[in-house]
C-alpha cells in the first residue's frame, strides 16, 4: 500500500518497542522536551502535569511566559517526530512542569 506509513489518528500508533516511558521536568529555563528519539519512533504522546507550560516548535526560538503555545496543566498532545525533536518548553509560572513522554510507532 503506497500510504501505509501515513498515521491518520492516534489509534494507529502503538508504544515504540524497547523504549521506556519517560518524564521530563521543565523549569524556568527553556529546554528541549525530547533531545533524542529511537530511530523507529514516528510520533510522541505527551502530557503536561503540575502546571502550565509554553512550547515552541521551530527548534531555535526559546519559549517564554508570554511566547509559545500554551499547554495547560493536564493537557495532552500527539506530536510528529519532527515536532517532538524541535519542541522547547518552559514553565508558565513558578511551578515546575513534568512532561510525561511516550514514543510511538505506526501499526
Amino acid at each position: 500500500m503506497a500510504n501505509a506509513r501515513i498515521v491518520n489518528t492516534p489509534s494507529q500508533a502503538i508504544p515504540q518497542t524497547g523504549v521506556s516511558h519517560a518524564q521530563v521536568t521543565i523549569s524556568s529555563t527553556a529546554a528541549a522536551i525530547c533531545s533524542s528519539l529511537n530511530a523507529d519512533t514516528t510520533h510522541v504522546f505527551v502530557q503536561f502535569t503540575g502546571a502550565n507550560a509554553r512550547v515552541t516548535f521551530d527548534g531555535s526560538t526559546n519559549p517564554t511566559t508570554s511566547l509559545g503555545f500554551q499547554y495547560p496543566d493536564g493537557s495532552t498532545a500527539y506530536w510528529t517526530r519532527i515536532m517532538a525533536l524541535k519542541a522547547k518548553a518552559i514553565r508558565d509560572d513558578s511551578t515546575d512542569v513534568v512532561v510525561e513522554v511516550q514514543e510511538l510507532n505506526y501499526l
